[in-house]
């Protein structure tokens, strides 16, 4: 009577989560889809002159991920941990040189009992659980990645400035002239201001009258990475970058 009873409430029990999946499903299916899927966001960036004057404001529309805090901080975890080379390493008391004879005999010294002079107790032996070498790399998906830059990217309009390119500004490597630049974009960099400079290619002239001024970091679109752009006050963003930006984070297939 008992097996019975216990075979009849099994039965009922897994018809209610037969129901319950069903249930779930059915929701999931009736849900919009701007509840499933990553959704476009709208920004205002405003636009200025390489000499400081303001020419208007720029409608910037990029993908941004549902749970956007969470994908970037995936992001930049990975980043720093593939930026580990892992090569730190120890011996243990098999691979250090040596200690191979009995260092003294087995009973009558009045000493502790020693197998080998390279025991991790004493000194110039091993190491016990040291480090070894290993990869801390972090795997992401393609896409995931690219996501990730994308929300990182509209979550900084606010901090963002669009300027026209830099190239033909630059016809020699000057630090004086990037820093003039840089005061009329309205950037502190005595103040440990860490300011941000978007260009589309890499621009040798560019490149040297940046690299040697603190607190700024000269990027190219195909380097750029969530980390500094969480990192930075302020974003400097060329014209020829920013329809790069858009073709790639903007439209449907970027993400």
């Amino acid at each position: 009577m008992a097996l019975h009873r216990s075979c009849f409430l099994l039965v009922i029990f897994a018809g209610c989560v037969k129901g319950w999946i069903n249930s779930a499903a059915l929701l999931r299916e009736m849900a919009p889809a701007s509840h499933r899927c990553n959704s476009m966001q709208m920004g205002v960036v405003p636009m200025t002159k390489f000499d400081g004057t303001t020419l208007g404001e720029m409608e910037v529309s990029l993908k941004v991920a549902k749970s956007g805090a969470y994908i970037v901080h995936r992001k930049v975890v990975a980043e720093q941990a593939n930026m580990r080379l892992g090569t730190a390493t120890t011996k243990t008391r098999s691979e250090v040189r040596g200690g191979g004879r009995k260092p003294y005999q087995q009973k009558g010294t009045g000493r502790a009992r020693r197998g080998s002079s390279r025991s991790p107790l004493l000194k110039g032996g091993g190491v016990t659980f040291g480090p070894k070498q290993k990869s801390y790399r972090i795997k992401m998906n393609k896409k995931e990645k690219q996501l990730a830059i994308s929300t990182a990217l509209m979550s900084a309009v606010p901090k963002m400035k669009l300027v026209e390119d830099l190239d033909e500004h630059f016809m020699q490597p000057r630090t004086q002239d990037m820093k003039a630049f840089l005061e009329r974009m309205s950037v502190d960099t005595t103040n440990r201001e860490s300011t941000m400079l978007i260009t589309n290619q890499r621009h040798e002239n560019t490149y040297l009258s940046a690299r040697n001024i603190p607190y700024l970091n000269l990027r190219t679109l195909d380097n750029i990475n969530a980390r500094d752009l969480v990192k930075a006050k302020k974003i400097i963003v060329a014209d020829s970058a920013m329809a790069t930006i858009n073709a790639r984070y903007g439209s449907k297939d970027a993400a």
